[in-house]
Formats: structure tokens, C-alpha cells, sequence
């Protein structure tokens, strides 16, 4: 009988994956010896890569404890667990996946199943929640999460850490996981411990911030999957012919978030220096420009996407407008404000808006060159604006100005608003009043000072339309007949 674990292969892997049997001890699917499978079927001794150092690292059961205590401590369920051949050995291997019961026996079977994999030159992984029934391992499976992730793989890992700190805080535990960048820094993962485990929705929140973290410090986008797998600290790595322990750097076993708190202060910590989210923010299946500037979105990673990505995707949707010229400063700057006040629940206060849109626009400059500013339209504006003090007003006696439909309904300079229900007869009240001015007749206790002179555009009625309201008014006495135009 055989498993499978589906679209759990690490991003760097491909490998079919199928369950073994029982050994020394370690529970997984019903199955017989004959149907272990190994990762050393006889070969060709002319064939064989070079032999693994027998004298490097050993897995540590102190650290396989810790690891499992910091990532399933808290959880109920199955955790998937899955060993295959590292890349660069020169053999082959089929994946071997068995689940373990998240309890106080976990430790030992998984420093069981370490020695095994250790000795067939294969690494070990988990994904970090556990699932309801062996088998179980994608995505949609995974019951309950304990603990958020940042694989930090690339760049200056030592400043990505400095980074995280300084707005996280300090980490649970960090884990080497035996890589080394090409610029001779050591790869990390770093771990953040909840106070109780992630259930129902909140695992996909969890996930959301997996994302959210790595996106702003240039980690593993990957881990916003929930059946990502993940290296198991205390095992060995094997890669290239080398061979070295997962180690444990750092343990602070007393240090746990709460989800809420956490959740606040990754949105809040900006990207760490170098890294841009513009003119895209990472995510799969991003949601259109459109969908972002008029959908609310909450704090607490309550919706598809948080605060800060939705500020960050608007924010450069109107940089972009601005730095094609298609939209001056000034309304770009707007908009951006009106995005901040109608869609950001609670809205961030106007500094860190203009902060954010200030790193924005300048990676944006920096990335396309220089922009096209359109320039605002109208005259230059005046150094000083005319004022008034109250006694000046008060000492004005010159006479109010006629008005162009009294009592006070339009006055020079004026603007005025009709407005109403849809087919409530805006326009046949409209056209009945401006014949009324244009003839010099009162309309409804609106009087004109004299026949006034009309311009009436329309943009919404079709010729046809225009024609009745004019045939409603042919007959009516009092106007003039050179009213009408040809």
C-alpha cells in the first residue's frame, strides 16, 4: 500500500512522492518490509558516485526535540513528514513520507527516522502543521499551524535578520539550514512561535504573513503555501557531496506572539532597504488595480489581501499614472489620499502615507528614469491670496450684486446644481425654467431681472429626446419665437 503527498515538493526539488512502510519504530500507512522502499538499490560498482564522509554530522536528538517542541508543540493531529535525496550526490532515490502522531512521542520517532534518512544520504523535512489523516498533506489539509517562517536564502541574510528584529522582534528560534549564499553568508530560517495554534481561518492568515514577511525582507516566497516543507533542525543536509547538520543558532523557548499583536506588526514594518514591492506587490493571482483602489480592506489580515499591501498596490497605481504624465502631482497625491480614507480600515495617518509613497515613487524613478509630470492647468497661482479683515467687511458698503435669478438662487459668479431621482423629470423641469428665464417670466417664484441669455448643452438626451421637450414648449405664449435656434 502507498501515500502520496501531493505539491509538496520544495521549490528546488522534483520528486515523485511516495510513502514507505513501517522502520524502527516509526508509524506510518500499513505496509509490509518488502514494501520499504530504499535509497540504495544495488548498482553498477563502476557507476557509484563518490561515498558521503562517514566521520561529518550525525543527526542530534536534542535539537530534533527542540525543533519539534518550538514548530508542533502545541498541535493535535498527524504531522507530514517526507525524506528524499538531496541534489548533487550522483543518486537516485524515490521520496519516503510516513505521519507522526503530534505528541510526546514525536521527538524520538523523528530522531528515529533521522538516523534512517541520515544513513540512506537523504534529507528530512516537514510540513509545519499537522493534518487530520496519513495521506494528508496538501494545502487544504493542514488542521493547525503553531509557528510563522521566513526562509531567508538570498542577499545579506545578516541584514534580513537585523531587519526582522528590529520591527518583530526577537525570533523563537533560528535554525542554519546548511546552504550558503554566494556571497559566503549562512541560510537561515527564522521562527516566531504563537501562543496557541492557528485554526480554521487563521492558518490561511498565518500563510498570508509567511508571504507578507518574505515579501518584505526577499525571502522564500513559497511559505504563503501551507504545505510548504520545511528542512528539520537536529537532521543533516546533504547537497553537491557535502554534508553538514541543520543546526539550531539560536532558542528562546520563553518567546511567543500572539497572532493579532504579530499580525499588527508585520504590517507595520516596512520592506527592509533594497527590497521594492513596486510596481507589483507579490502575491499569486494578485487582484486587479481596479478591485484594490474600491475594495475596503481591514487590519488583522481580515481579507484578501492586508493594509499595507493594499496601500502599497494604490499608492503605485497613481505613481505610475503621475510618472506617465497622465496625472498631475497634485491629483495623484489625492488620490492617494482618498484611497487611504475611503478603502484603509482604519486609515494610516497621513505621515507614514507620504512616507511610503516618498520610497515608492523614488524606486519607481529609480527603476523607469525620470517621469513626465503633466503640469497643472490655469494661471500661476499668486504668492499672497487676497484677504479681508472683519473690519473691512463690516465697513463694505458697496451694494450686493443683482442677482441673475432671484431671490438669491444664482448669483454672478455663481454655481448652481440641479439634482434628482433617475426619471423624475430633471430635464423637463430644466428646460421649462431656462425658457421661463430666457423669456423674462417668473417660473415657480424664480424671477429673472431681465430675459437672460441661454447656452444649454446636453450631453445625455438624443436629438429625438431634445425634440419632444421643445415640442412641450412650442405653444407656450409668453416666449418669443427667436428663441429657438434653427
Amino acid at each position: 500500500m502507498t501515500d502520496r503527498i501531493d505539491d509538496d515538493t520544495p521549490a528546488d526539488e522534483n520528486t515523485d512522492a511516495t510513502t514507505g512502510g513501517q522502520e524502527n519504530g516509526i508509524e506510518s500507512s500499513e505496509t509490509t518490509d518488502g514494501e520499504i522502499l530504499h535509497f540504495n538499490p544495488w548498482r553498477d560498482f563502476n557507476d557509484a558516485a563518490p561515498r558521503i564522509d562517514v566521520f561529518g554530522d550525525e543527526p542530534d536528538p536534542a535539537q530534533i526535540t527542540t525543533f519539534m517542541d518550538v514548530v508542533f508543540g502545541y498541535c493535535e493531529g498527524l504531522i507530514p513528514v517526507r525524506s528524499f535525496i538531496d541534489k548533487g550526490q550522483g543518486i537516485d532515490g524515490r521520496p519516503h513520507n510516513i505521519w507522526l502522531e503530534a505528541n510526546e512521542h514525536a521527538p524520538d520517532k523523528m530522531t528515529t527516522f533521522a538516523n534512517w534518512a541520515s544513513r540512506e544520504g537523504a534529507a528530512v523535512y516537514v510540513i509545519p502543521g499537522t493534518v487530520d489523516e496519513a495521506g494528508q498533506a496538501k494545502a487544504a489539509d493542514v488542521q493547525q499551524m503553531q509557528a510563522l517562517v521566513v526562509d531567508l536564502d538570498t542577499g545579506d541574510i545578516a541584514a534580513k535578520r537585523a531587519h526582522l528584529e528590529a520591527h518583530l522582534g526577537a525570533p523563537t528560534m533560528v535554525v542554519q539550514s546548511g546552504g550558503i549564499t554566494p556571497e559566503g553568508q549562512q541560510k537561515c530560517h527564522i521562527w516566531w512561535r504563537l501562543t496557541e495554534p492557528a485554526e480554521g481561518s487563521d492558518v490561511a492568515r498565518v500563510c498570508r504573513l509567511r508571504g507578507d514577511i518574505a515579501a518584505k525582507v526577499g525571502g522564500d516566497m513559497h511559505f504563503r503555501s501551507a504545505h510548504q516543507p520545511i528542512r528539520v533542525a537536529g537532521s543533516v543536509y546533504y547537497k553537491n557531496s557535502l554534508k553538514t547538520l541543520v543546526r539550531i543558532l539560536e532558542i528562546n523557548p520563553a518567546m511567543e506572539r500572539d497572532l493579532d499583536e504579530f499580525t499588527e506588526a508585520v504590517q507595520d514594518m516596512p520592506p527592509a532597504p533594497g527590497i521594492s514591492l513596486e510596481p507589483e506587490f507579490v502575491r499569486e493571482n494578485k487582484a486587479k488595480a481596479a478591485d484594490v483602489l474600491t475594495t475596503p480592506v481591514r487590519e488583522g489580515a481580515q481579507d484578501n489581501w492586508s493594509r499595507f499591501e493594499g496601500a502599497s498596490a494604490a499608492i503605485g497605481h497613481f505613481i505610475r499614472m503621475v510618472h506617465e504624465g497622465r496625472m498631475s502631482k497634485d491629483a495623484g497625491w489625492e488620490g492617494i489620499c482618498g484611497y487611504n480614507a475611503a478603502m484603509l480600515r482604519p486609515s494610516w495617518p497621513v505621515e507614514r502615507l507620504q512616507r511610503e509613497a516618498e520610497r515608492i515613487w523614488a524606486l519607481h524613478v529609480e527603476k523607469n528614469g525620470p517621469p513626465l509630470l503633466r503640469l497643472d492647468p490655469g494661471a500661476p497661482v499668486p504668492a499672497t491670496m487676497p484677504a479681508f479683515t472683519l473690519g473691512e467687511l463690516l465697513d463694505d458698503t458697496t451694494p450686493m450684486p443683482e442677482d441673475i435669478i432671484a431671490p438669491r438662487v444664482l448669483t454672478p459668479g455663481g454655481l448652481l446644481v440641479v439634482g434628482g431621482a433617475p426619471k423624475v423629470g430633471k430635464s423637463d423641469f430644466l428646460i421649462s425654467w431656462l425658457v421661463h428665464m430666457a423669456a423674462g417670466v417668473s417660473f415657480l417664484g424664480f424671477t429673472p431681472p431681465r430675459p437672460l441669455r441661454v447656452f444649454y448643452l446636453q450631453g445625455t438626451s438624443v436629438n429625438s429626446r431634445f425634440r419632444l421637450l421643445r415640442g412641450g414648449v412650442d405653444g407656450f405664449s409668453p416666449v418669443p419665437p427667436d428663441c429657438f435656434g434653427s
